[in-house]
Protein backbone atom coordinates (compact mmCIF):
# COMPACT_ATOMS: atom_id res chain seq x y z
CA UNK A 1 0.00 0.00 0.00
CA UNK A 2 2.73 2.46 1.01
CA UNK A 3 4.86 1.66 -2.05
CA UNK A 4 1.91 2.36 -4.35
CA UNK A 5 1.27 5.61 -2.46
CA UNK A 6 4.91 6.61 -2.93
CA UNK A 7 4.64 6.20 -6.69
CA UNK A 8 1.65 8.55 -6.67
CA UNK A 9 2.91 11.20 -4.28
CA UNK A 10 6.45 11.69 -5.56
CA UNK A 11 5.45 12.90 -9.04
CA UNK A 12 2.86 15.24 -7.52
CA UNK A 13 5.47 16.74 -5.20
CA UNK A 14 8.00 17.16 -8.00
CA UNK A 15 5.45 18.74 -10.32
CA UNK A 16 4.26 21.10 -7.59
CA UNK A 17 7.79 22.22 -6.83
CA UNK A 18 8.62 22.50 -10.51
CA UNK A 19 5.91 25.12 -10.90
CA UNK A 20 8.49 27.54 -9.54
CA UNK A 21 10.06 27.50 -13.04
CA UNK A 22 12.84 30.07 -13.01
CA UNK A 23 12.95 30.32 -9.21
CA UNK A 24 16.35 30.91 -7.63
CA UNK A 25 15.73 27.68 -5.70
CA UNK A 26 16.43 25.63 -8.84
CA UNK A 27 19.63 25.13 -10.79
CA UNK A 28 19.92 25.43 -14.56
CA UNK A 29 18.95 21.78 -15.00
CA UNK A 30 15.77 22.36 -12.99
CA UNK A 31 16.86 20.48 -9.86
CA UNK A 32 15.84 21.74 -6.42
CA UNK A 33 18.84 23.49 -4.83
CA UNK A 34 17.73 24.05 -1.23
CA UNK A 35 19.44 22.39 1.73
CA UNK A 36 16.36 21.76 3.91
CA UNK A 37 14.69 18.36 4.12
CA UNK A 38 11.88 19.19 1.68
CA UNK A 39 14.31 20.46 -0.96
CA UNK A 40 16.58 17.42 -0.57
CA UNK A 41 13.56 15.12 -0.87
CA UNK A 42 12.40 16.98 -3.98
CA UNK A 43 15.85 16.75 -5.57
CA UNK A 44 16.06 13.02 -4.87
CA UNK A 45 12.59 12.57 -6.39
CA UNK A 46 13.58 14.51 -9.49
CA UNK A 47 16.68 12.35 -9.90
CA UNK A 48 14.54 9.24 -9.58
CA UNK A 49 12.05 10.28 -12.22
CA UNK A 50 14.85 11.33 -14.57
CA UNK A 51 16.35 7.85 -14.32
CA UNK A 52 19.36 8.66 -12.11
CA UNK A 53 18.60 5.91 -9.63
CA UNK A 54 22.02 5.72 -7.95
CA UNK A 55 22.16 9.50 -7.47
CA UNK A 56 18.59 9.47 -6.21
CA UNK A 57 19.40 6.76 -3.66
CA UNK A 58 22.42 8.73 -2.46
CA UNK A 59 20.34 11.91 -2.07
CA UNK A 60 17.54 10.11 -0.23
CA UNK A 61 20.18 8.62 2.09
CA UNK A 62 21.59 12.08 2.79
CA UNK A 63 18.12 13.16 3.96
CA UNK A 64 17.85 10.09 6.20
CA UNK A 65 21.20 10.74 7.86
CA UNK A 66 21.00 14.53 8.10
CA UNK A 67 17.33 14.90 9.10
CA UNK A 68 16.49 11.90 11.33
CA UNK A 69 13.44 13.69 12.80
CA UNK A 70 11.99 14.86 9.47
CA UNK A 71 8.42 13.82 8.65
CA UNK A 72 9.83 12.83 5.23
CA UNK A 73 12.34 10.40 6.72
CA UNK A 74 10.07 7.36 6.54
CA UNK A 75 9.23 8.03 2.89
CA UNK A 76 12.93 8.49 2.11
CA UNK A 77 13.72 5.10 3.68
CA UNK A 78 10.92 3.54 1.65
CA UNK A 79 12.27 5.16 -1.52
CA UNK A 80 15.78 3.81 -0.85
CA UNK A 81 14.44 0.26 -0.48
CA UNK A 82 12.42 0.65 -3.67
CA UNK A 83 15.47 1.91 -5.59
CA UNK A 84 17.63 -0.91 -4.22
CA UNK A 85 15.10 -3.38 -5.55
CA UNK A 86 14.97 -1.68 -8.96
CA UNK A 87 18.77 -1.60 -9.20
CA UNK A 88 19.50 -5.12 -8.02
CA UNK A 89 16.23 -7.01 -7.81
CA UNK A 90 16.96 -7.53 -4.12
CA UNK A 91 16.02 -5.42 -1.12
CA UNK A 92 17.24 -6.05 2.42
CA UNK A 93 13.87 -4.91 3.78
CA UNK A 94 10.34 -5.31 2.51
CA UNK A 95 9.20 -2.52 0.20
CA UNK A 96 5.83 -2.56 1.95
CA UNK A 97 5.11 -0.10 4.73
CA UNK A 98 7.57 -0.36 7.59
CA UNK A 99 7.94 3.23 8.75
CA UNK A 100 8.85 2.07 12.26
CA UNK A 101 12.29 0.85 11.13
CA UNK A 102 14.78 2.73 13.34
CA UNK A 103 17.89 4.36 11.96
CA UNK A 104 20.96 2.34 12.85
CA UNK A 105 23.13 4.40 15.18
CA UNK A 106 26.79 3.94 14.24
CA UNK A 107 29.52 2.58 16.47
CA UNK A 108 30.97 5.47 18.49
CA UNK A 109 33.68 6.18 21.02
CA UNK A 110 33.07 8.84 23.68
CA UNK A 111 36.25 10.67 24.64
CA UNK A 112 36.69 13.38 27.26
CA UNK A 113 39.06 14.67 29.94
CA UNK A 114 38.41 13.83 33.63
CA UNK A 115 36.67 17.18 34.16
CA UNK A 116 33.75 16.15 31.90
CA UNK A 117 33.36 12.56 33.08
CA UNK A 118 29.84 13.33 34.34
CA UNK A 119 28.70 14.50 30.91
CA UNK A 120 30.39 11.50 29.30
CA UNK A 121 28.54 9.12 31.64
CA UNK A 122 25.19 10.80 30.94
CA UNK A 123 25.71 10.69 27.18
CA UNK A 124 26.77 7.06 27.42
CA UNK A 125 23.34 6.19 28.82
CA UNK A 126 21.56 8.18 26.11
CA UNK A 127 23.58 6.47 23.37
CA UNK A 128 22.82 3.07 24.91
CA UNK A 129 19.13 3.78 24.30
CA UNK A 130 19.88 3.77 20.54
CA UNK A 131 20.86 0.11 20.80
CA UNK A 132 24.56 0.78 20.18
CA UNK A 133 26.55 0.96 23.45
CA UNK A 134 29.55 3.30 23.03
CA UNK A 135 33.18 2.83 23.94
CA UNK A 136 34.04 5.41 26.62
CA UNK A 137 37.56 6.74 27.04
CA UNK A 138 38.90 9.14 29.69
CA UNK A 139 41.81 11.07 28.24
CA UNK A 140 43.40 14.05 30.00
CA UNK A 141 44.90 15.12 26.69
CA UNK A 142 41.65 15.11 24.72
CA UNK A 143 40.71 18.30 22.84
CA UNK A 144 38.76 20.75 25.00
CA UNK A 145 35.91 21.23 22.50
CA UNK A 146 32.83 19.24 21.60
CA UNK A 147 32.92 17.82 18.10
CA UNK A 148 32.40 14.66 16.05
CA UNK A 149 35.36 13.11 14.26
CA UNK A 150 35.03 10.52 11.53
CA UNK A 151 37.42 8.25 9.60
CA UNK A 152 37.27 7.92 5.81
CA UNK A 153 33.89 6.63 4.65
CA UNK A 154 31.99 7.56 7.84
CA UNK A 155 30.88 11.11 7.09
CA UNK A 156 27.17 10.28 6.83
CA UNK A 157 27.27 8.31 10.09
CA UNK A 158 29.02 11.26 11.73
CA UNK A 159 26.11 13.53 10.83
CA UNK A 160 23.69 11.09 12.48
CA UNK A 161 25.75 11.39 15.65
CA UNK A 162 26.01 15.17 15.38
CA UNK A 163 22.24 15.58 14.97
CA UNK A 164 21.61 13.37 18.00
CA UNK A 165 24.13 15.26 20.12
CA UNK A 166 22.54 18.56 19.15
CA UNK A 167 19.25 17.31 20.58
CA UNK A 168 20.85 15.89 23.74
CA UNK A 169 23.10 18.82 24.64
CA UNK A 170 21.41 21.95 25.96
CA UNK A 171 24.61 23.89 25.26
CA UNK A 172 24.74 23.26 21.50
CA UNK A 173 22.42 24.04 18.61
CA UNK A 174 24.79 22.11 16.36
CA UNK A 175 27.90 20.01 16.91
CA UNK A 176 30.78 20.41 14.42
CA UNK A 177 31.69 17.44 12.25
CA UNK A 178 35.14 17.06 10.75
CA UNK A 179 37.53 14.39 9.42
CA UNK A 180 39.41 12.72 12.24
CA UNK A 181 42.69 11.92 10.54
CA UNK A 182 45.45 11.04 13.01
CA UNK A 183 43.45 12.47 15.93
CA UNK A 184 41.23 9.36 16.03
CA UNK A 185 44.16 6.99 16.32
CA UNK A 186 45.52 9.18 19.12
CA UNK A 187 42.40 9.61 21.30
CA UNK A 188 40.67 6.31 20.41
CA UNK A 189 43.34 3.86 19.18
CA UNK A 190 41.87 0.82 17.48
CA UNK A 191 38.33 2.23 17.28
CA UNK A 192 36.98 1.74 13.74
CA UNK A 193 34.03 4.16 13.85
CA UNK A 194 32.96 7.68 14.77
CA UNK A 195 34.53 9.50 17.73
CA UNK A 196 32.67 12.00 19.92
CA UNK A 197 34.95 14.40 21.75
CA UNK A 198 33.25 15.96 24.77
CA UNK A 199 34.58 19.36 25.81
CA UNK A 200 34.02 21.43 28.92
CA UNK A 201 31.38 23.37 26.98
CA UNK A 202 29.06 20.34 26.82
CA UNK A 203 25.96 20.32 29.03
CA UNK A 204 23.46 17.47 28.77
CA UNK A 205 19.76 18.35 28.71
CA UNK A 206 18.65 17.23 32.17
CA UNK A 207 15.04 16.73 31.05
CA UNK A 208 16.23 13.83 28.89
CA UNK A 209 18.02 12.30 31.84
CA UNK A 210 14.80 12.32 33.85
CA UNK A 211 12.99 10.66 30.94
CA UNK A 212 15.36 7.72 31.33
CA UNK A 213 15.32 7.85 35.15
CA UNK A 214 18.94 9.00 35.29
CA UNK A 215 20.13 11.28 38.04
CA UNK A 216 21.83 14.38 36.52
Amino acid sequence: MRSRLLCCTLPVLVLALACGGGSENYDQAGYSEGDDDLSVFARASQQYFRGSLSNSKETFNSLIYRFPDSYLNGDAQLAVRKIEYELTGVSEDSIEDNSSIPLRFPSVALVGPPSVISAVSQLEILIVTTGTPPLTIEDAGAPDVTLVLYPDGFQEQAYIVSDSLSSWLSSHSSVPVQPGGDIISTVAPGHPGVVIVIGTDATVDTSLLHDYSIEP
